[in-house]
């Protein structure tokens, strides 16, 4: 009881609530962020090779959109338990668990013979990096000031891009000249050895509980009453929390939108524009120096415009993905790759909002829970995307329907206007909440 309420009081004054010392620190957020690559190379890897796949299966595009939304269905089913896992018992534990998983799965992929076996295997991988980011980004935010979580956050997530080039580039090289399901045994392989680095990361948890406890011991801490979470008082929070709810919505829509792109991109360069497979992964290379400026620029943008205004959480990602909507939607339709590139540069200019929104919409006891709400969402609408552009191209072809595609992005960024509306409404509340429970006072 006492060194949560102990770690909640030290965060609300702007203090980190496991502190370490900066070269350690350093060292775990560089474990974690190498794993965040991996996790994004095998989850996305396998979007450059998806012709080559499609050619030796036998593939249509509704089939190959299943692979896909395979990996995010099995991101929806399991990110809930492995994030409880990791809470109630070891978030390093959980973390080297889910690593495993996915490597291996992704080994195992290249023995799949049919697009049923390679689906469900996908669903495996997606059940490894279910609640990587959950647990990690709740390790980091953890070892730094509130004040600075935009920064921190926004060159954690610079990881996306780096782990995106990783993952198309060794998937497309290996594939190319060795065969598709070599490229499942290489990166699987690889990304299996760098799993065991998680072993190095400290038990937060335990840390956690011994500073709080010598805090309090030493008067530089209060005892407050425990918040006690139950499961009715928690249903409630999140459905009576529009501002999150919509923003969930609206997070998870713009996620399914990108997945289109994501998926079928290698497609529509090899299949409309003629471009090799290599050459298709190397546009995707192309995009990895303006992700690795828009996320921290972006988190940047937000710490400052937030101090003004706190609905900068909502009113910042919904100019972006308004943004991405024209960049991408005029971009397949007039074949202007660099449009499409800018496409991706404003998507993640703007996506660092949504996880500093998560922590902040609701009181401290229910970060865990309103960042599991933004994932389940994300997750379950993601998984909708691939199979919805597979589909498309079907009826459509791959030109047009990439093209109209992207003009999807418009309904979050409506969505997202009135989540700025109400934003300040749950702030209040929140903060209030806090304010009665004694947490927040310094």
């Amino acid at each position: 009881m006492s060194t949560v309420a102990a770690n909640e009081q030290l965060e609300a004054k702007d203090e980190p609530i496991v502190k370490l010392p900066k070269g350690k620190r350093l060292f775990f957020v560089a474990i974690l962020y190498l794993l965040f690559c991996f996790d994004i190379a095998v989850r996305y890897g396998i979007n450059t090779i998806l012709p080559l796949i499609e050619q030796d299966l036998m593939l249509s595009g509704t089939e190959l959109g299943l692979l896909s939304s395979a990996v995010f269905l099995g991101m929806a089913i399991f990110v809930m338990p492995f994030s409880f896992l990791g809470e109630q018992k070891s978030q390093r534990r959980t973390i080297s668990l889910l690593a495993i998983l996915w490597s291996g799965v992704t080994v195992l992929c290249g023995f799949a013979q049919s697009a049923m076996s390679l689906a469900i295997l996908r669903l495996g991988t997606g059940a490894g990096t279910s609640a990587y980011a959950p647990l990690s980004t709740a390790m980091i935010t953890s070892w730094y000031k509130k004040s600075s979580w935009g920064k921190v956050l926004g060159l954690y997530n610079t990881a996306m891009s780096i782990g995106g080039i990783v993952g198309v580039m060794l998937f497309a090289m290996v594939a190319e000249s060795l065969g598709w399901r070599m490229s499942f045994y290489i990166v699987g392989g690889v990304s299996l050895v760098v799993s065991l680095l998680s072993l190095l990361l400290p038990d937060n948890k335990k840390l956690m509980a011994e500073q709080g406890a010598t805090l309090v011991e030493e008067g530089k801490a209060e005892e407050v009453e425990q918040v006690k979470l139950n499961a009715i008082d928690t249903a409630k929070m999140v459905l009576s929390n529009k501002a999150l709810l919509l923003m969930c919505l609206a997070a998870g829509l713009a996620v399914m939108t990108l997945n289109i792109s994501t998926t079928f991109a290698s497609i529509y360069f090899v299949n409309v524009m003629g471009m090799s497979v290599s050459g298709a992964a190397a546009i995707a290379a192309l995009g990895t120096p303006i992700g690795l400026v828009a996320f921290p620029l972006g988190g940047a943008i937000l710490d400052k415009w937030y101090k003004k205004d706190r609905r900068a959480r909502m009113f910042m990602p919904m100019i972006c993905i308004a943004g991405a909507a024209l960049a991408f939607g005029f971009g397949y339709k007039l074949m202007l790759v660099p449009l499409c590139l800018l496409g991706t540069g404003l998507y993640n200019l703007g996506n660092t909002s949504f996880h500093t929104a998560c922590h902040d919409l609701v009181p401290v006891w229910y970060k865990s829970v309103s960042y599991g709400v933004y994932v389940l969402f994300i997750q379950l609408l993601g998984a909708v995307g691939p199979t919805l552009g597979g589909v498309l191209i079907d009826v459509m072809g791959t030109h047009a329907a990439m093209s109209s595609a992207m003009f999807i992005f418009f309904i979050p960024s409506i969505l997202l206007i009135f989540a700025g509306l109400l934003y300040n409404k749950y702030w209040q509340a929140a903060r209030d909440a806090e304010k009665a429970a004694g947490v927040n006072q310094g």
